[in-house]
C-alpha cells in the first residue's frame, strides 16, 4: 500500500470517527433532553411543557374545521344566551361564538386574587401562609359555609385559599383579598392581558379573556412554576364537575373554576389534559341551572371527543 494510499485511509478513517462520536453526542444530548423534559413534566404536570423547558417544540398541525363547524352549528341554537371560546394550546388554534360578549365576572375572579396573594408571597420571600381571624366584613353567605363560622374564627390563609378555588367560598376569598395590596392585584391583572371595565363597580369580562388567566397559570407567565403548578392543582379537585368537566371521561384532569351570577348566568373556564392535546374551553349560559349544564356538557363533549382522536 502506497503512501499516499495509506494517508488516505487514515483522513478517512478520522472522519468516520470524527462523525460517529458527532453522532453520539447529538443522540446523548437528545437522551438528556427528553429525560430532562419527562422529569420536568413529572414535578409540573399541569403546566406548558413550552414553559418549564424554553427549548421544547411542538410543530403539530392539525384541522379543526370539523369542529368549528359543529360549534357553530350548535350554539346557534341559543342565540345570544352562550359563548364559548376553545384554544388548542399546543398550536394556539382557537374557536369562538359570541366569545367576545361582555359578561359579569364574579366568582371567575377568584383566581386572579388568589394569583395576587402568592406574587405577594414571592415578592416578600415568604414561605408559610399566616393564620388569621375573620372579620365581620368578610362574612358573606352568598356562596359557600365558611361564613357560618362567624367573626372571630381563626383561619390558615392557606386553607381559605383551597375554600376559594374548590368550594368557590366568598367569604374565604374576602379573606384573601384583605391580605393583598392593590399593587398585587394590578401586577396579576396587568399580566394577563384583560382591560379592565366596570359596569356599577361590577367587574366584567368576555369569555375569551377569561382564558387568558388559566392560560397565565398554564404557561407560568405571571408567577413561578411552583405556584402556577400548585394552583391548577387545585382546580383539578372542585366541587363543580356538572358542566365543563361533565363532558370529559374520568381520568382526564380538568383545571376550572365556576362563575354563577343570579341563578341566570352560569360560566366554567377550564383547561382540560388530554395526554400531549391540551386544550382551555370557557362557556357562558345566560339560562336556567339546568339548561346550563345540558348545554356544557354537549360542548364539551363534542370538543373532548374531537381533540382526543387527533392524530399527532
Amino acid at each position: 500500500m502506497s503512501s499516499f494510499v495509506k494517508f488516505i485511509f487514515i483522513i478517512l478513517f478520522v472522519i468516520s470517527l470524527a462523525g460517529n462520536i458527532f453522532l453520539f453526542y447529538l443522540l446523548h444530548q437528545k437522551s438528556t433532553s427528553e429525560q430532562t423534559l419527562l422529569a420536568l413534566k413529572a414535578k409540573y404536570p399541569l403546566m406548558s411543557a413550552r414553559a418549564i423547558n424554553p427549548n421544547y417544540a411542538n410543530d403539530l398541525v392539525v384541522n379543526f374545521l370539523p369542529l368549528r363547524t359543529d360549534i357553530q352549528n350548535t350554539v346557534a341554537l341559543y342565540g345570544n344566551s352562550f359563548a364559548v371560546y376553545f384554544e388548542y394550546l399546543p398550536t394556539g388554534t382557537t374557536i369562538g361564538v359570541n366569545e367576545d360578549h361582555d359578561f359579569t365576572a364574579e366568582s371567575l375572579l377568584k383566581v386572579p386574587v388568589v394569583m395576587a396573594y402568592y406574587h405577594k408571597k414571592e415578592r416578600l420571600g415568604i414561605t408559610t401562609d399566616p393564620t388569621v381571624k375573620i372579620i365581620p366584613s368578610e362574612l358573606n353567605s352568598k356562596f359557600g359555609d365558611l361564613y357560618k363560622k362567624g367573626a372571630g374564627y381563626p383561619i390558615n390563609v392557606g386553607d381559605a385559599v383551597k375554600l376559594a378555588l374548590q368550594k368557590s367560598d366568598n367569604t374565604a376569598s374576602l379573606i384573601i383579598a384583605d391580605q393583598i395590596s392593590e399593587n398585587d392585584f394590578q401586577f396579576v391583572y396587568d399580566g394577563l392581558d384583560i382591560p379592565e371595565m366596570v359596569t356599577g363597580n361590577i367587574p366584567i369580562i368576555t369569555a375569551q379573556e377569561y382564558s387568558s388567566i388559566l392560560k397565565a397559570l398554564y404557561f407560568g407567565s405571571v408567577l413561578n412554576n411552583n405556584d402556577s403548578e400548585y394552583i391548577l392543582s387545585l382546580l383539578t379537585h372542585t366541587d363543580f364537575n356538572s358542566m365543563l368537566p361533565g363532558g370529559v371521561p374520568e381520568g382526564i384532569p380538568v383545571a376550572h373554576k365556576i362563575g354563577l351570577v343570579n341563578g341566570q348566568i352560569y360560566q366554567d373556564c377550564g383547561i382540560v389534559y388530554v395526554p400531549q392535546k391540551p386544550y382551555s374551553l370557557c362557556m357562558v349560559s345566560k339560562s336556567t341551572e339546568k339548561t346550563a349544564q345540558e348545554r356544557m356538557h354537549r360542548i364539551s363533549a363534542m370538543v373532548y371527543q374531537y381533540v382526543a382522536q387527533l392524530q399527532d
